[in-house]
């Protein structure tokens, strides 16, 4: 019943209460009429045993009679079925002799026994009548109730399917939508408000977090614009000073992170879908070698072999920034993640797969890997697989773990 719509529940309801009041008032009306007659034709029939004792005490000799349907029958007479024979005095309301039903009064009277039988076919046969049209009403009354209920339904449900598909047409991409004004004049108008005030709430938040992550955003590419900027100064001096160079690479590797990054979350932030915007191109088979080797330096020593299959050439839609970010969060992961061993990483079928020999995630964190702010690592932040999803989730790809005791496998669908 609770999987039915309103309209159906409704019209189910309305059905049934009309249903069920007219079968238990025609059920009232037949038994109140039927046991009405029974009375009445009890006292006929003490009416007609006073005249046939009477009759009987001018004629000893008499037998019985007859009149329509009664028929009267003396104690010990030739003609007395033996069904009424072995009734005794008081009435009995079905018996049932000669293949028909009868109603029959016994009394002993100073002139002997009396038998009086009201033969009751014709009153079944009315009463069966009665049934049937009974039947032909109700199923008309219910038609009838059935489309007025449909129309009345569809009248009360009209403005919730309106004002439903009223919010089914709101664009989270726009701004300063409001309901009130369309049902300014109906029931619905304080849900209508309600919603108002939400939708009002929720541009606030919107405006705050884009002006805020455009604000941050370009306040941290001017820093990091002036930091990428010192480095290659400071490479063209420091040539010939290879730990000096070393540290430059390592400060270069973390501005450019930090710069996509920065770009990442600003691209996440819009409210566009991502086939509506400009995009560009990148191959990840070009990105995944150049990301494995940035990151091999987070071996810190660890016996951890880093290797890369790229089987084919695969061409995305997508920023080369944030697939970057992807692959370097998942790869960056394998590694935190492996004492010893390899780290695989193969593109093959438009699938990149980063396999690690670590210990693998414990079956009851596996729920949690892509939620916020959730790490198991010491010092982790929980957000690089976080990130990762939601790119993967606005461009489409599919990204899943598989996780057991001998090491985990990362795979991106593209």
């Amino acid at each position: 019943m609770s999987e039915l719509s309103l309209r159906a529940r409704f019209l189910l309801g309305i059905v049934f209460c009309v249903g069920l009041t007219l079968v238990l008032l025609a059920a009232w009306h037949i038994w109140a009429g039927s046991r009405t007659e029974q009375a009445l034709l009890s006292e006929v029939m003490k009416t007609h045993l006073a005249l046939y004792e009477k009759f009987f005490a001018a004629n000893p000799g008499a037998s019985g009679g007859s009149s329509g349907r009664m028929i009267v029958y003396r104690g010990g007479s030739q003609g007395l079925p033996q069904e009424l024979a072995a009734l005794k005095p008081g009435c009995h309301l079905h018996v049932a002799y000669g293949g028909d039903p009868h109603q029959v009064l016994v009394a002993d009277l100073p002139t002997g026994r009396i038998y009086i039988s009201y033969n009751l076919t014709d009153h079944q046969r009315r009463v069966g009548i009665a049934w049937r049209w009974f039947a032909l009403i109700l199923l008309v009354t219910l038609i009838i109730v059935a489309v007025t209920a449909m129309w009345i339904s569809r009248s009360i449900i009209a403005p919730v399917t309106a004002f439903a598909t009223r919010l089914s047409r709101i664009d989270p991409r726009e701004r300063n939508q409001r309901l009130g004004s369309d049902f300014a004049r109906h029931e619905l108008a304080p849900i209508a408000g309600s919603v108002d005030r939400f939708l009002e709430r929720l541009d606030g938040f919107v405006e705050r977090e884009q002006s805020f992550t455009a604000t941050a955003s370009h306040e941290l590419r001017t820093p990091l614009a002036v930091i990428q900027g010192a480095t290659e100064i400071l490479t063209e001096q420091t040539r010939e000073r290879p730990a000096a160079q070393k540290a430059l690479v390592r400060i270069r590797r973390a501005a450019s992170e930090m710069s996509e990054f920065i770009h990442a979350l600003l691209m996440l932030s819009r409210e566009s879908q991502p086939d509506t915007e400009p995009g560009e191109a990148c191959d990840i088979g070009e990105i995944l070698p150049r990301v494995a080797d940035e990151q091999r330096e987070l071996a810190n020593g660890r016996a951890i072999n880093v290797e890369c299959e790229c089987r084919e050439s695969l061409r995305v839609q997508a920023p080369r920034s944030l697939v970057t970010i992807v692959v370097g969060n998942l790869l960056r992961n394998a590694l935190a993640h492996t004492e010893r061993g390899a780290v695989m990483c193969e593109l093959k079928d438009r699938t990149l797969r980063i396999r690690d020999t670590g210990p693998g995630i414990a079956p009851e964190h596996m729920k949690q890997v892509f939620d916020r702010n959730f790490t198991t690592r010491p010092g982790g932040y929980g957000v690089g697989l976080y990130l990762s999803k939601r790119i993967c989730d606005r461009y489409g790809w599919l990204l899943t773990l598989e996780s057991s005791p001998s090491g985990t496998i990362a795979s991106v669908t593209f």
